[in-house]
């Protein structure tokens, strides 16, 4: 490269390219996360996953399921907002507790999404065998439905975004909603930054 041409390069803008900070590691969803007024953010997730996991476990309405622990099947869970982002995320970090505290399996074979397509798939070769009714099996106590929706509106130069995480427990026996939560997450700011 021409050093005529490397002399002329300001030193400012030099200095700005060796600048910025190292990738390091942070807590998951600590004050030093990302914010993103527009975007679903794990700190979202994980305050939401919590507020409604401890209201469900407070109600103590999975121990009236006729199972011992009481079995649960995922239903629909809808992403109504402009955020594209894993709403698994929200459902296994509540599922990993509410199954590791015993008061809840969660059936993996059976409902919208069913995960287990080889467990599935042997359930339907043993009723077969057994001249049961396929559709019939397995039978669980409740059903957990839900969706998440956002509000954007913007003041000048501030945006401001609501997001509503909400679910619903429905025993499905009676057919009747047992338990149902809703967790708001408001973000307001000019741009994206780090910490709360």
């Amino acid at each position: 490269m021409n050093p005529r041409f490397l002399a002329a390069i300001p030193a400012s803008v030099i200095a700005l390219a060796g600048c910025g900070s190292p990738a390091k590691y942070i807590e998951t969803g600590s004050p030093q996360s990302v914010v993103s007024v527009g975007e679903v953010d794990m700190q979202d997730v994980l305050k939401a996953s919590s507020g409604m996991l401890e209201s469900l476990l407070e109600t103590g309405i999975l121990k009236t399921g006729q199972s011992r622990p009481a079995q649960l099947v995922i239903d629909k869970v809808v992403n109504d907002t402009s955020s594209q982002f894993d709403v698994g995320e929200l459902l296994f970090r509540m599922r990993e507790q509410m199954v590791n505290s015993g008061q809840a399996q969660v059936v993996t074979t059976f409902g919208a999404n069913p995960e287990d397509k080889t467990a599935q798939d042997q359930l339907r070769a043993q009723a077969f065998r057994q001249g049961n009714q396929v559709d019939g099996m397995p039978a669980p106590d409740f059903s957990l439905s839900g969706k998440i929706t956002q509000m954007k509106r913007q003041a000048g130069s501030t945006r401001q975004t609501t997001y509503t995480f909400r679910l619903t427990l429905t025993n499905v026996r009676t057919g009747l909603e047992v338990w149902t939560k809703t967790v708001d997450m408001t973000k307001q700011g000019t741009k994206d930054a780090v910490g709360f």
